[in-house]
């Protein structure tokens, strides 16, 4: 894992992958995780895109291998602004981004304050605007991983293994931080990024699920009419965390989108094993 100090004393750990031809210069995709995960979250994803894209899987800060900065508050706008002090120092002048859960939310944020750096924006399961206190209370209550493993069931939804729903738990939301995981979780209380919206001008992809218990699909819709360029797939499902139980299929759209974006045609990422 690599590091680099994205402001003074702050350092961000981070993965970088391209698969491809060693001798070509690939488009840059980011990849941004939610609330009490890292870049580990997006592992999967890395087969399925680093063939054909730069893939760059960030620690969000005190989450990881990232340093946790003194008096943060890991709201919204904090992290976007670290996400773009991070681009800065990785030279990453523009990029496709994409967010899942929370991270979502932060990179919602980042592409409204900077509207000209991102090529494709991509969210998956992100909300916009804050969903109450419970989280936060019960990491607060019961720690971290009791949280993780009484909430993870609905987090990746009735398809998910038991296999899974352990290796989320115990290997990676239950090693979280406590104050980073509390902290993220009090800062979505209030969060509203509605007014927001509007300055998104990159073209914008969100994938939800018919039954995510995080928000409707009706609400997805109506804070997607507020981005100019945006799409909405809904797939099946009762899971909110849609790009971890379902990397496949997700990789799928985001190739697929990217490469409407870029203009050029998509190259189906490869099958898993049946």
């Amino acid at each position: 894992m690599h590091k680099v100090e994205i402001r003074p004393g702050v350092w961000m750990a981070y993965e970088d992958d391209w698969l491809g031809k060693p001798w070509t210069v690939p488009e840059t995709v980011v990849m941004v995780h939610g609330n009490s995960e890292s870049s580990r979250a997006w592992i999967t994803w890395v087969p399925l895109v680093a063939g054909q894209y730069r893939v760059v899987r960030l620690d969000l800060p005190g989450f990881g291998e990232s340093t946790e900065p003194p008096d943060y508050g890991w709201s919204a706008g904090e992290l976007a602004a670290d996400i773009g002090h991070f681009l800065d120092a990785l030279g990453i002048e523009t990029c496709h981004l994409i967010g899942a859960k929370y991270g979502g939310s932060a990179c919602m944020q980042l592409a409204s304050d900077q509207p000209r750096r991102f090529r494709s924006l991509c969210l998956f399961g992100s909300p916009v605007r804050g969903s109450g206190s419970g989280n936060a209370d019960a990491i607060r209550a019961k720690g971290v991983r009791q949280w993780a493993a009484e909430t993870m069931r609905a987090r990746l939804g009735s398809s998910a293994s038991d296999d899974q729903i352990k290796w989320w738990t115990d290997e990676l939301m239950g090693k979280t931080n406590p104050r980073a995981a509390f902290g993220a979780s009090s800062a979505r209380i209030d969060m509203d990024l509605d007014a927001t919206l509007a300055r998104i001008s990159a073209p914008t992809l969100i994938v939800t699920t018919q039954e995510s218990g995080l928000q409707s699909v009706e609400a997805v819709e109506r804070y997607a009419a507020r981005i100019a360029n945006a799409r909405v797939i809904v797939l099946p499902g009762d899971s909110y965390h849609i790009a971890a139980v379902e990397p496949e299929l997700c990789a799928q759209h985001a190739l697929r989108f990217i490469a409407q974006v870029s203009g050029r045609e998509a190259t189906a990422p490869p099958r898993a094993a049946e």
